[in-house]
């Protein structure tokens, strides 16, 4: 289905660029003479996205040293953004750091290109992949540029890949759950913990395994998990409750 519509897509832009020839000679309804960018972006104002496509890629085609050229590409990944044709979009960005390093758009570029991947994120349960390139490309993003006004959304954008991950394997832990396999439980939440320290659902994945750790009649792991999440997170809402349990198990370790 995906392919299909691709398909359809170029098959549309083609025929953008068509009537744009067509009508190259009396300037159609466009006030703007072919090949410029006034063009461009008097058809992307008018919603009209495939022709506005067309007509950047037509401008930087032929005005390949222009000041204008990575502008004009980074609208057009733009236009595909706004599609929702993630893998076009990504692509597109490419581009404009390949062909144009020196642009000031590039940085935006790659933030853009990192929301294309993690907007392009399909079922996690099946297939994390996409999450996982996301989540490396804002990685990058991160350490190449430090001082970027984009990090605090980064982040955001980090967090919200990490509960991506993590919510798959509290369904695992689920299953595990209902079966009474408490150590395999366990095991997955240890990973959660290792794996996900950005995840907002971490204090979950410290009060799950705390619980296990009581199943597994180890008091004093429970304590440390309960502990954790009571010192790390004092305004989650299981806090008092962690710090009541780990003061429990401790006292009575000690009876």
């Amino acid at each position: 289905m995906r392919n299909l519509q691709r398909v359809h897509l170029a098959a549309c832009l083609t025929l953008a660029a068509l009537v744009g020839a067509m009508t190259a000679g009396c300037g159609g309804s466009n006030p703007n003479p072919p090949g410029t960018l006034g063009r461009a972006d008097y058809f992307a104002s008018r919603g009209k996205r495939l022709e506005a496509v067309a007509a950047y890629e037509a401008f930087v085609r032929h005005n390949p040293t222009d000041s204008l050229a990575a502008e004009a590409q980074f609208r057009k990944a733009m236009i595909y953004m706004e599609l929702k044709e993630y893998p076009l979009a990504a692509v597109e960005f490419q581009i404009l750091a390949k062909d144009f390093p020196t642009s000031d758009r590039v940085e935006e570029a790659s933030f853009q290109e990192g929301l294309s991947y993690a907007r392009e994120v399909g079922n996690v349960e099946r297939d994390a992949s996409g999450a996982l390139q996301a989540r490396e490309h804002f990685l990058k993003f991160k350490e190449t540029y430090p001082q970027s006004t984009r990090l605090a959304a980064v982040d955001a954008e980090l967090t919200a890949i990490s509960d991506l991950m993590v919510r798959k394997r509290l369904a695992q832990v689920e299953v595990f759950r209902q079966l009474k396999r408490w150590r395999a439980v366990a095991t997955v939440l240890d990973g959660v913990i290792a794996d996900e320290g950005g995840s907002s659902l971490l204090p979950q994945a410290l009060w799950e395994r705390a619980e296990a750790a009581e199943r597994l009649a180890e008091p004093a792991v429970a304590a440390t998990y309960y502990q954790r999440l009571a010192e790390s997170f004092p305004t989650d809402r299981r806090a008092a409750a962690a710090a009541d349990a780990a003061t429990r198990l401790r006292a009575a370790a000690g009876s």
